[in-house]
């Protein structure tokens, strides 16, 4: 089973975030196949002036995830280790993927790495980054349209 890059969605457009600017740079994902190690699904959206990054990472001790911003990326690492109860054991079947992972985004310019903040809850590691106004962009009003009121 190959892994593939989604496209954005035309949802996230309106939100005057350059998201189609950057996002071919953003995902940088091997394309792996099963039993070649884990790699987390994640998904990123833009809420409240705030970019999140959210992955599954069942079964990995938060403790054993590094984030660190650097050069313009947020990389977290990690690794899902087989627990000790299943080692050198003879398997039916398997279909868990376990190994050291590590995902790299490309980030909008300008963002304060002071203020980004990361959370782990059942399972799901959301890395919450604050937007400028700046990065968020400006609404251009065309003449000659009434605006609703």
């Amino acid at each position: 089973m190959a892994v593939g890059i989604s496209r954005p969605t035309p949802i996230l457009s309106p939100l005057g975030l350059d998201v189609l600017d950057w996002y071919e740079d953003m995902v940088e994902r091997p394309v792996l196949s099963r039993r070649n190690g884990f790699c987390p699904c994640v998904e990123s959206y833009v809420k409240d002036n705030t970019m999140h990054f959210r992955a599954e990472i069942p079964g990995v001790n938060p403790k054993d995830v590094s984030i660190n911003i650097d050069d313009g990326h947020l990389c977290f690492r990690g690794e899902r280790k087989r627990p000790e109860s299943a080692e050198d054991s003879c398997y039916c079947f398997e279909e868990l993927d376990y190994g050291s992972f590590e995902r790299c985004f490309h980030l909008p310019e300008r963002v304060d790495a002071d203020k980004v903040h990361a959370k782990y809850d059942n399972g799901i590691l959301d890395v919450t980054i604050p937007l400028s106004k700046e990065l968020m962009g400006k609404a251009i009003p065309i003449e000659g349209i009434e605006e609703k009121t």
